[in-house]
């Protein structure tokens, strides 16, 4: 059998399935399920210096191929987190990558910080954009990113991933800064700013009008952010991040370069997809008699991956 295993940046993941950011909130439902033993890793919500409340209600309208999202990072602050919730994640039986936001490179360059120092925590994902805060998005400026992310780095002795939009800025020289300052890896994309409208009012559905579009409708937007990414930068660690809901979603994102595969919306719409996918992706390395996963990650740059 194809070995699903892979190692990066001083990580085993068990399989390249990555539970992306919100949607599967700390993961505590999925592990009473008993989903968490079969994915790579899991990605917690975002983490803040203090507590956030979110966005009013609603903060979810349905969208062809996805949904609109304005969840406004809802968190209990770093206090809450580190005294209440992390002590549970710690014992979770994978891969623990905590999200971490803030207005400031100061003060998330402190959230690193405290995180580093706490059993648990095996990663940790800057997230520099998000589309539902107030004030424009970290992540599509380079000079911003690179101040946040090397800020964060003198305070981090654990991995770091900056987590970048793919619908705004210059997301390679974005991606560059963040790499040149420090980041270990890259997670691409986070949502994409949408609207929708009521037709009945005429007022936008969402309190603040716009929100993230996640789903397979940003499939192909994410598939060409990661692809860039990887042809810029091969060595990097990269995790692949929208849209990706099936086997076949899931196997492009592999191709064009993602070491690991976020799935965000997917786990919305079936949660026992945490326990399909890496069974259904074994089966298919198998059937094209490759030994690992590892043979198939930027495939698309080599020339593709011969089909039997």
């Amino acid at each position: 059998m194809a070995d699903l295993t892979l190692e990066r940046f001083g990580r085993v993941f068990r399989n390249p399935i990555v539970l992306a950011s919100g949607p599967v909130g700390f993961g505590f439902e999925l592990e009473e399920d008993g989903l968490l033993s079969a994915v790579g890793a899991l990605t917690t919500k975002s983490v803040t210096p203090t507590p956030r409340s979110g966005n009013p209600q609603p903060r979810l309208v349905d969208c062809p191929c996805g949904a609109l999202n304005s969840i406004g990072l809802e968190n209990p602050g770093i206090e809450a987190f580190i005294e209440q919730i992390l002590p549970l994640v710690a014992r979770f039986p994978t891969e623990r990558i905590v999200s971490v936001a803030a207005p400031s490179e100061e003060e998330l360059a402190e959230l690193v910080g405290r995180l580093s120092e706490e059993r648990g925590v095996d990663a940790i994902e800057l997230n520099l954009s998000c589309p539902n805060v107030n004030g424009g998005r970290i992540g599509a400026d380079a000079e911003e990113v690179a101040r946040y992310v090397g800020r964060a780095r003198k305070t981090a002795s654990l991995p770091l991933l900056a987590k970048l939009p793919g619908d705004s800025g210059d997301f390679l020289e974005a991606g560059r800064a963040a790499l040149d300052a420090g980041a270990d890896g890259l997670t691409l994309i986070n949502s994409v700013r949408g609207l929708r409208i009521d037709r009945l009012s005429g007022r936008p559905f969402l309190h603040r009008g716009f929100g993230g579009l996640c789903g397979p409708a940003i499939l192909p937007i994410a598939l060409a952010r990661v692809f860039e990414a990887r042809d810029a930068f091969p060595e990097a660690v990269i995790v692949g991040t929208g849209g990706v809901t099936d086997l076949g979603s899931l196997v492009e994102m592999l191709l064009a370069g993602a070491d690991l595969v976020g799935i965000g919306f997917g786990m919305m719409a079936d949660p026992g997809i945490a326990v399909r996918l890496p069974e259904e992706l074994e089966t298919w390395l198998d059937e094209q008699e490759a030994d690992s996963v590892d043979e198939v990650v930027g495939a698309a740059h080599r020339g593709g991956f011969g089909v039997h």
